[in-house]
Formats: structure tokens, C-alpha cells, sequence
């Protein structure tokens, strides 16, 4: 039936857990490798190249989160439907997600293509730095439906339970990416030097080609068909189960260029500081992003069978877990912040504010990860997401005005920014902590 590791409704739920989530979180670091070769390469054109996109892959951002209008509808019903054993419906709802992710691919690069200019221009980078944030966006924007696909592909074997393969797939795209990368962006023979074009569409063709796999081993194993069995998830349903995520994260990337706007006010070093900090960081992000993957998928099939206790079990593994590996990391960051930083680019300046980064936000990082678990694991894993928007958004939008009270008025500077991200992270994910207590995420019907 599924191509699964363990048995979901039988084995030990943190035996279930390691299984599913160790290659996811192999899998999030080898994505987070794309942004990593690319942020090296960009910093050996420059601190302002470094600038330009760091300022601006938050509009990139945006997207990947919309992404979440199918993931989650995805992730939380077909899992769900095999639990039930609804086999053939799983099937039909998979092919159904992929309808929907086309549209809303499509429907992305047409409205957002527009804004790239507008919001760039925004930001009041220096000139070579907005042209450079300008080209990346215009080729990650034009090609969205080549991200959405990717990430819907991906979803369909979480929800069955195959989280190993994916590992290969992004091993091949990651060997190909730290390849044409370099090529692409510096140029060599016959090939022009395209510099952040390069790096794009670097990342884009990477994505076309994992794309094209995923596809291929869905289909190999008969997990989507065409035929409808009549009781599929209906595309609205798809789009109110991922609605709440997906306008989380978008907003809290359109935030981000505000806070962009603030940070640009302490020179270029700050701004690449920041999209270097967010590199760094993301290691303890994919850690987390991993176990909540496996979690939803425990969790969809455990509700859909009933065995609601062992949801619980698996759900405070998790956290622990997380936390822990979360905490040895922060502290090894915080203790070697110049040598993570100096990789990137050891611009006295750049390196300055990099390390400050580091000091202020990895100590939030531990409650971060802890939260991520219940609200993309236990929460998206049982159709509970709601609070992704009316918890988040309040706090992602009172980062506006904080960071320019601290950063400006105090007169804190760049240190102002910092401190806001990590005190606007241990609030939302604090809360996130205490809804699961609550225990409503049980009660959800899909």
C-alpha cells in the first residue's frame, strides 16, 4: 500500500518519528544548501550582490509559503485518507492537488511579476545591489509554477509516508546546483556571465529536474490517478486548510522587506548580515522543519485511525528533540559567530553585524524550533491551522513598527532589528506551545 519505513499505526511513535524526519531534515539542509552555494558564490561578487538578494529572496519567500494553499491540504488529507484506508481516494486527491497547483502557480507570477520593481525600489538599496535583488526576483517570480509544482510533488510522497527517496533526488539536484551555480553566475567559455541570473536560474532548472523525479516515482508506485472516486477534497477545502500557513508565511516575508527598509538604514554590511544570519540560522530551522514533516504525516494517519494517544507521544519526542539539537547548535554558533560569518565574506563590516545577528537571535531559536513542531507538525498534521494566521500575523506586523522604535528611536541600530526578531520569535512560538496544551487540534474535521 505505502512505501513506508515503519508501520505509522504500530511501531513506537518515536521509532515512527526518527524514521520519517531523519531524511526530511537531510533533505531541508540539502534545499538549504541551494541558498548556502549561492550566498558563497554571491559573496565573491561582493558585499552588495550580497545585499541585493538578501534584501530581496523575501519575496522568494512569500512564495515557497504559498506554496502551503496545497501542502498542507496535501499533507493533512491524503495521509489522513490512507489511515482511514481510503486508498483509491488518496490517490484521486493527489491528482486533484496537482490541478490546483498549476493554477496557483501560474496565478503567482502574473500578480506578484509586477511588484518586484516596486518593492525593491522600496528597500532604497544602492544601485548595484537593487539591480542585483531586481534580476534574482524576475526569474524566481517568472518561473513560480516550477516552485509550486516541486513542492506539491514533494507533499504527495510525505503523505505516503516516503521520506528516504526524496534524499536522492536532492542530492542529485544539490550536485547539479553546486555546479551550475559557479558556471552560470561567473561565466566560462562559451557561457556568458549572468551573475544573480545565474544564480536563479541555477535554483530554477535544479527545481525542474526534482520536479521531473518526483513525478516519476509517484507514478511508479501508483500513488495519483486520473479517474475521480466522487468524494475528493474539494479545491476550496485544499485552499481553507492551507489558507492560515499560507498568508502566515507570506506576510511574514513581506514583513521582512520592511524590515529590510529599517536595516538599510546601517549600510549594505547590515543588510547582508542579515541574509547571512538567516543562512546560518536555517540549519536549526530545517532540524525542526524535518520533525514537524514527519510528525504531520504520524499524525494524519494516527487521527484518521483513531489512535489519537499516540499522537501525543510522538508530538512531545518531537518537541524535546528539537529543542535539544536546536540548543547545542545555537550555542556552537554563538561561541564560533565570527567563523560562521567570515565563510560568507569577512567584510569588517558585514562581519560586525553578522555576529550580532547571531548573539541576539540564536538564543530564541530553541523556543522557535519547539513551536515549529506543534504548529507544522501536531497543528498542520490534523487540519488545525488557523492559528498559523490569527497568532502569527499580529506579531509578525508588530515587527514594523518595534523594529524602528528600537533600532531608530532607542537608537540600537542594526542591534534593534535583531533584537526584535528574537523577541517577536519566543512570543509566537510561546503561544504555539500553549495551544497544543489546549488540545482543540484533535477536534478538526477534514
Amino acid at each position: 500500500m505505502t512505501k513506508t519505513p515503519v508501520d505509522l499505526l504500530k511501531d513506537k511513535p518515536s521509532k515512527a518519528i526518527l524514521s520519517l524526519s531523519i531524511p526530511i531534515i537531510l533533505l531541508n539542509i540539502l534545499k538549504g544548501g541551494f541558498n548556502i552555494v549561492d550566498m558563497f558564490w554571491l559573496g565573491r561578487l561582493g558585499k552588495e550582490f550580497l545585499a541585493g538578494v538578501s534584501a530581496s529572496v523575501f519575496m522568494v519567500w512569500a512564495v515557497n509559503g504559498l506554496t502551503s494553499l496545497v501542502t498542507v491540504g496535501i499533507v493533512a488529507g491524503v495521509s489522513r485518507n490512507i489511515g482511514e484506508g481510503r486508498i483509491e481516494t488518496a490517490k484521486s486527491n493527489c491528482m486533484r492537488a496537482l490541478e490546483l497547483t498549476f493554477l496557483l502557480g501560474a496565478a503567482c507570477s502574473i500578480l506578484l511579476f509586477p511588484l518586484i520593481n516596486p518593492l525593491v525600489d522600496m528597500i532604497k538599496l544602492e544601485n548595484t545591489a537593487r539591480t542585483a535583488g531586481v534580476e534574482y526576483l524576475q526569474v524566481m517570480m517568472g518561473t513560480s509554477v516550477i516552485a509550486f509544482l516541486m513542492f506539491s510533488l514533494h507533499s504527495i510522497l510525505i503523505a505516503w509516508g516516503d521520506t528516504k527517496t526524496p534524499v536522492i533526488v536532492e542530492i542529485i539536484t544539490f550536485i547539479f546546483n553546486i555546479v551550475l551555480s559557479p558556471l552560470l553566475m561567473f561565466g566560462y567559455g562559451p557561457v556568458p556571465r549572468l551573475e544573480t541570473v545565474g544564480a536563479a536560474v541555477a535554483t530554477i532548472i535544479c527545481y525542474a529536474i526534482a520536479s521531473l523525479l518526483y513525478f516519476y516515482i509517484i507514478v511508479k508506485n501508483r500513488w495519483i490517478r486520473l479517474k475521480r472516486t466522487g468524494d475528493e477534497i474539494r479545491f476550496f477545502r485544499y485552499i481553507t486548510l492551507g489558507c492560515p500557513v499560507a498568508l502566515s508565511s507570506m506576510f511574514f516575508s513581506f514583513i521582512y522587506f520592511f524590515i529590510a527598509k529599517v536595516t538599510a538604514n546601517f549600510g549594505s554590511g547590515a543588510i547582508g548580515a542579515m541574509g547571512i544570519g538567516h543562512k546560518i540560522e536555517s540549519v536549526s530551522y530545517f532540524v525542526a522543519h524535518g520533525f514537524a514533516s514527519g510528525l504531520s504525516t504520524f499524525v494524519g494517519r494516527n487521527i484518521g485511525a483513531k489512535q489519537e494517544e499516540r499522537t501525543f507521544e510522538a508530538s512531545i519526542f518531537s518537541f524535546k528533540a528539537v529543542c535539544l539539537l536546536t540548543a547545542i547548535y545555537s550555542l556552537v554558533t554563538i561561541v564560533f559567530a565570527r567563523e560562521f560569518v567570515s565563510f560568507f565574506n569577512s567584510d569588517p563590516d558585514l562581519l560586525h553585524h553578522g555576529m550580532r545577528y547571531l548573539w541576539f537571535v540564536m538564543p530564541a531559536e530553541i523556543i522557535q524550533c519547539g513551536g515549529i513542531v506543534f504548529e507544522n507538525g501536531t497543528f498542520a498534521g490534523s487540519g488545525y491551522t488557523k492559528p498559523s494566521f490569527y497568532v502569527a500575523m499580529p506579531i509578525i506586523f508588530a515587527r514594523i513598527p518595534l523594529s524602528w522604535f528600537l533600532a531608530v528611536k532607542l537608537g540600537l541600530g542594526a542591534n534593534g532589528v535583531w533584537l526584535t526578531i528574537a523577541l517577536t520569535m519566543v512570543l509566537t512560538n510561546g503561544i504555539f506551545c500553549v495551544l497544543y496544551r489546549q488540545k482543540k487540534w484533535l477536534k478538526i474535521k477534514i
